[in-house]
Formats: structure tokens, sequence, C-alpha cells
């Protein structure tokens, strides 16, 4: 297994961004690589994305702070978010425990790639833009 970590920081408050990794209506507006995502239980999602198939699982959730999940995925076993408040600007940490070991980099250009996506899409919300009216491609 491999677990990747990357971070970014974002002009925004922790519930703002926890907002938008948590609630699936905001998700579908900034995820690149989701198709579909539906509530099955309690804490439990089927999601359909461009990089597979799966069912997630919270397994943790600190409201404004943290969120982990985890994953039913031939490529991966879990992943979650870490926010920290630093003044005017929240600190974003995804990480992820890959079941691939090989190409280490790859993962961690893609999890930037995701992050930068978070972030842009926070912006948009911060700059006072309907989540309706956002462009994710």
């Amino acid at each position: 297994m491999t677990k990747v970590e990357s971070k970014i920081e974002i002009r925004s408050s922790p519930k703002r961004i926890y907002e938008a990794l948590t609630d699936s209506s905001l998700i579908s507006k900034w995820n690149i690589t989701l198709k579909e995502i539906n509530q099955i239980g309690l804490d439990k999602h089927e999601v359909k994305s461009t990089i597979g198939d799966f069912i997630t699982t919270t397994t943790e959730r600190v409201e404004n702070k943290r969120i982990s999940f985890k994953v039913d995925s031939p490529d991966f076993n879990s992943y979650g978010y870490i926010l920290k408040a630093k003044g005017d600007i929240t600190e974003l940490s995804y990480w992820t425990d890959y079941k691939i070991v090989q190409h280490k980099k790859i993962l961690k250009r893609y999890q930037i790639h995701h992050l930068n996506h978070v972030k842009n899409f926070v912006d948009f919300l911060e700059d006072g833009g309907d989540p309706d009216d956002y462009d994710k491609s």
C-alpha cells in the first residue's frame, strides 16, 4: 500500500470548504471525476466516476476539521481530508491510501489536481458565485 498526502491553502473558512467536501449536491459541481453519487445507507454512498465505480463509507467525521472514508475499490482503501484554520486561510490536506504501490508521482499529481478543483470551486463561491453556475471543466 502507498499513502499519499498533498496540501493546498484556500482563502476561505474551514466551514465552507468542509461543506464543499461533504455535501453531495456540491461535490458533483466541482469534482471532475464524479459522474454520479447516491446515498445507499447511513454514511454510505455509491460513487460512479471516470476512475471507476465504488462504495464509500464515512469512518470519521469531525465537522469543519476532518473527514475520512473507507472505500470498496480495487485501486484504494481509504481517503480523507484534514482542514486547519490559519487566520483567513485554511490549509486543506488530502490523503489517500492506495493499493497501487507504483507510480507515486502520478498519484501525487492527481491529488494536486483534485485539490486545485476544490480550491477553484471554493474561490468561486467566495467571490459570490452560485454553485449551479460553476463550470468544473
